[in-house]
């Protein structure tokens, strides 16, 4: 009898832990110094792409070659608590080195970012401050 009683309380005790886990990451409380960054190409035609994509937040950079025309691509960057929180965008559209500033963000603070190309190669955003969808 006293076996079961201890299975019970361990499956009890795991499932309060993971309920406190989840509204912790809700909350904020881990992972506030995420900038989760959404990269949408939304040009027509599959023949277009960029090149040379580089997102920077702090010290925290991500780069790939290319990005074809009507997709996208996510990235998490982690700045250093005391890094410049200035987000830039560098790019090459049809052979023109290319960069856009982002908002600068506050430290401690996770933030969902949204970057859109549009065909002529210009960049409009919106950002929210997590946990937010987008």
């Amino acid at each position: 009898m006293r076996g079961v009683v201890t299975l019970r309380f361990r499956t009890y005790a795991q499932r309060v832990l993971f309920l406190v886990s989840v509204a912790c990451v809700g909350c904020g409380i881990w992972g506030n110094n995420v900038v989760k960054v959404r990269v949408i190409f939304a040009a027509p035609g599959s023949d277009r792409q960029l090149t040379n994509l580089s997102v920077i937040a702090g010290s925290d950079k991500y780069s790939w070659p290319s990005l074809a025309a009507g997709s996208d691509r996510n990235i998490n960057l982690v700045p250093g608590p005391d890094d410049d929180r200035q987000l830039s965008f560098i790019y090459t559209f049809d052979g023109q080195q290319r960069s856009w500033d982002g908002p600068k963000f506050e430290a401690g603070i996770g933030y969902r970012l949204e970057i859109t190309i549009d065909a002529k190669g210009s960049v409009t955003s919106r950002h929210c401050i997590m946990p937010c969808t987008l």
